[in-house]
């Protein structure tokens, strides 16, 4: 196991005949992405290329399902107190590492006292922070209080960076990790692949049926595209929403874009100017129609919507309308805010992402007549948490969908919510209290009334503009089999095969 830093082949001509080696060579999928990767270690992975490996590499508690549901994984069964606050897991037996050695509860412990380390900086630390405590009473059993009820903690724990790694073999997470996923790892060449193998001691018997998967960095989607159709890969994650209907239906592709809960925003600062007078803010989304956005970003492929919480949910506010734009209004709102003439300030986009780019583009045109003169300014993706995250007034970002909506809402609305504190430092009151009362209660009608409480606040003072849910679409060669597009944006391969 090695990570290697040969220097990645630059032109698509150069890179298919590496990829019909590899393929050659043995049931390989190969899996067409867009980022190198610039973490091992599943706990600090933060983008969603990363998230394709982890979910390859290692193993949670539980897994979530194509349809949501929430499945056993290293935990075969588990029970939870009356008042939702002790939980009870319980762990299959046997089960290997990659490395020979056997999974016990002292390595499931061992990860979550790491994770609840604040010296970890652990991007997922605020999820967890209902649990006082993690103990191991024998080896195939591990049991967590909670300091107050909460009812997904199951659901939780399927999450992309809470895998389980051997307890004493952490420092070499990041140069050469150990799961006990379905695949192990071989190698990493930052610019140009991560190379798995099939874990042959895998405890599912008869998975993985692929004898190892590769996950090949192209940036450029034109280059992807080309490879896939020739044949030269075998699946494009992430495919352009652009590209669905284009690629619909044409001999050999299978296509699918599915609704998930993952959105994009307009990040908006509210300590800086003009952000920090919540006047501004709200007449931004007057200034603005979402349904435009979603035709003109999303190509039809998604929805609008007022919060982290997609409209397919049952826990969405239906009976709260997404306002259609009302530029008079918005400028009117602005003159009251001490901005008679309009505002003027840059918005930046993230270079790489295209959709978001696209978003930042139509913003730019469709927020003008409603007092909004927005200048595109373009940064690295790579440059965003240095330099713009939590800082810039102004900027579009996006992020990809949890697996419960408390941790859909809480880090990104609550005051005290880990990424509020990266993104638009909101503190709204009610926002607060709907959010804390849906964590404590187990009662799904009682967290629907908070969560529609939740949202009628946002939409009367929101923090920035959630512009859409995104679908998320994959593009496949007709010979894979037994792979689903998951809206979470991984990938279960643990039945996929090749014709």
């Amino acid at each position: 196991m090695q990570i290697t830093r040969r220097a990645a082949l630059t032109g698509a001509a150069l890179a298919l005949p590496a990829l019909r080696t590899a393929h050659a060579a043995g049931n390989v999928l190969r899996i067409g992405i867009s980022s190198s990767l610039s973490r091992l270690d599943p706990l600090m992975t933060t983008i969603g290329d990363e998230y394709i490996y982890d979910n390859l590499v290692f193993n949670g508690l539980t897994r979530m399902a194509e349809d949501l549901t929430i499945q056993p994984d290293l935990a075969e069964r588990w029970e939870f107190s009356p008042d939702l606050k002790t939980w009870t897991f319980h762990l299959r037996q046997g089960v290997q590492f990659h490395d020979g050695s056997t999974m016990t509860s002292a390595d499931v412990v061992a990860l979550f006292r790491r994770l609840l380390d604040p010296a970890t900086a652990a991007p997922s630390r605020s999820n967890y922070e209902m649990v006082a405590s993690v103990e191991a009473p024998d080896a195939n059993t591990v049991v967590f209080t909670l300091s107050s009820p909460y009812g997904g903690f199951a659901d939780i724990l399927s999450d992309r960076q809470v895998k389980i790694v051997p307890a004493g073999k952490v420092a070499q997470l990041p140069t050469a990790p150990i799961g006990t996923g379905p695949f192990r790892f071989v190698s990493y060449t930052p610019g140009d692949r991560v190379v798995l193998a099939k874990h042959d001691a895998y405890f599912e018997p008869g998975m993985p049926r692929l004898g190892g998967v590769e996950l090949r960095i192209i940036p450029e989607m034109s280059a992807k595209l080309a490879a896939l159709q020739s044949g030269d890969l075998d699946v494009v994650w992430d495919l352009p929403l652009d590209q669905v209907k284009v690629l619909q239906g044409r001999a050999g592709l299978r296509v699918e874009s599915v609704s998930s809960g993952s959105w994009d925003a307009a990040i908006m600062n509210n300590n800086t100017a003009p952000f920090n007078d919540p006047r501004v803010r709200l007449a931004f989304q007057m200034a603005v129609d979402k349904a435009d956005l979603v035709e003109t970003v999303l190509f039809g492929q998604g929805v609008p919507t007022i919060s982290p919480i997609p409209p397919t949910h049952a826990f969405y506010a239906s009976g709260l309308q997404v306002p259609a734009a009302d530029p008079a209004g918005a400028r009117k709102l602005l003159a009251q805010a001490g901005h008679p003439n309009g505002v003027r300030v840059p918005i930046i986009v993230p270079v790489g992402r295209a959709v978001r780019e696209r978003l930042g583009v139509a913003l730019q045109q469709l927020a003008k007549p409603g007092g909004f003169d927005l200048q595109v300014q373009r940064v690295p993706f790579s440059s965003f948490d240095a330099e713009v995250s939590g800082k810039a007034a102004l900027y579009i970002d996006g992020y990809f969908a949890r697996p419960t909506i408390d941790t859909s809402t809480f880090p990104f609305l609550h005051s005290t919510g880990s990424w509020n504190a990266k993104l638009w430092h909101y503190n709204n009151k009610a926002v607060d209290e709907a959010l804390l009362a849906a964590r404590l209660s187990g009662d799904a009608a009682a967290q629907k009334e908070h969560y529609q409480a939740m949202q009628a606040a946002v939409l009367a003072d929101p923090p920035g503009l959630f512009a859409y849910a995104v679908n998320f679409a994959c593009a496949y060669r007709a010979g894979v089999t037994g792979v689903k597009t998951h809206p979470m944006r991984w990938f279960d391969l643990r039945q996929a095969a090749m014709a």
